[in-house]
């Protein structure tokens, strides 16, 4: 890969920074309420200055969503591959996703506050592609709870069933302590989470 120049470079940090403050408005405000004005405010650039990277408001936000879930993405495949016992990797797997969202605070706010108006009134590319990475994401899950069904770690329950518990308890925790102004680091919480899904929270006759 060629090395990128240092106005590419340059060129590359000011669009992250524009996305970061964009990022932090929208999870304070509803998508209707942010302008492009107050994201070029926030980031200390002239209007004009946003939209040589952007075409609008709908493309910052989209760009949002697209590049968090790469990022997000990526750590979870990397943490469920290799060699490492299963255990492990479902450990990793689980913390990655939850630095990812102490990290990106504002992302899962995001996610979470926007969803009504991205099922009823986003439509086209952003839709598809949020519904996409939802199926992706799923299908990501799946396949690791088959993995550890396989190695008999894992329930013989059907795999969607198990990978929607996954997914519940790792999203409500972050719910929680993004939400509910939790103390301490939300990635503490990793061992608690692994324990649930494994063993649930029934005493054992």
């Amino acid at each position: 890969m060629a090395k990128l120049s240092r106005k590419e470079q340059e060129k590359l940090a000011r669009k992250k920074d524009i996305l970061d403050a964009a990022a932090v408005l929208f999870s304070e405000k509803d998508f209707h309420e942010v302008t492009v004005d107050e994201i070029a405010g926030r980031v200390g650039l002239s209007k004009g200055t946003i939209y040589l990277y952007f075409k609008n408001k709908d493309d910052i936000f989209f760009s949002i969503i697209e590049e968090k879930t790469k990022i997000l993405f990526s750590r979870l495949q990397s943490a469920m591959e290799g060699d490492r016992p299963y255990l492990e990797k479902l450990k990793k797997l689980i913390k990655s996703y939850l630095l990812f969202f102490e990290e990106h605070k504002s992302f899962f706010k995001i996610v979470h506050s926007e969803k009504g108006r991205i099922d009823t009134q986003v439509k086209g590319k952003m839709k598809k592609h949020m519904l996409d990475s939802f199926q992706a994401y799923i299908s990501l899950l799946q396949d690791f709870v088959k993995e550890g069904q396989k190695q008999g770690i894992l329930k013989n329950l059907p795999p969607l069933t198990l990978t929607k518990a996954l997914k519940g308890f790792m999203d409500e925790f972050t719910f929680h302590w993004i939400f509910m102004g939790a103390e301490g680091s939300l990635s503490e919480e990793t061992q608690s989470i692994v324990d649930l899904f494994l063993h649930g929270v029934g005493n054992k006759n």
